[in-house]
């Protein structure tokens, strides 16, 4: 796979902050790297990377190709992987010195609310979820709310990511995905 150039990052994640959901940093870089080799494609083709995707659509294609691996699984997850994978994100939520909580959410783990930060719903915290069909899925810590979805690997590495991206959006550095004008 090719380096991703500069411009290409920051190309998808444009793309991806007006969709709704979340996208893990190795995200990106997969979309990058692949809007990158399409664009060496099209040079090998006599093409000039700027009018290869003066319109855009190839950078549009590569990001929205790599989400869609993350949104859902090929195979329905078992319990074991789910249990795995749930282990897995209560470690990286507690590295990321956040404090794991009870939630009503199925298959869910609360996260509190950090100090400073954004509020959501009564106690203010959210809650992550991953279940046997689908990706990694943030919401409002209580029994109704809206989920998104955090396109991510669902593998410890992709549970470390998720962490650090439900901090961000706990601290108020991230797009907050629950705004309404979003």
């Amino acid at each position: 796979m090719s380096t991703p150039t500069t411009d290409s990052p920051t190309r998808i994640e444009r793309i991806y902050n007006r969709y709704a959901g979340l996208y893990a940093p190795s995200v990106v870089a997969e979309a990058a790297a692949l809007l990158d080799a399409y664009l060496a494609t099209a040079e090998q083709h006599g093409l000039d990377r700027k009018a290869a995707d003066e319109e855009g659509w190839l950078a549009v294609s590569a990001a929205e190709s790599v989400a869609r691996k993350y949104g859902r699984p090929k195979t329905e997850r078992t319990s074991a992987e789910l249990s795995q994978l749930t282990r897995e994100l209560n470690t990286a939520l507690t590295a990321e010195g956040l404090e794991v909580v009870p939630t009503q959410v199925r298959m869910g783990t609360g996260v509190a609310p950090v100090p400073g930060g954004p509020r959501w719903g009564m106690d203010g915290g959210l809650a992550v979820a991953l279940y046997s069909d689908s990706g990694w899925e943030l919401m409002v810590n209580s029994t109704r709310t809206r989920t998104f979805t955090i396109h991510a690997p669902a593998t410890a590495a992709g549970a470390r990511e998720v962490a650090q991206l439900v901090h961000a959006v706990l601290r108020g550095d991230a797009t907050d995905p629950f705004r309404q004008d979003r």
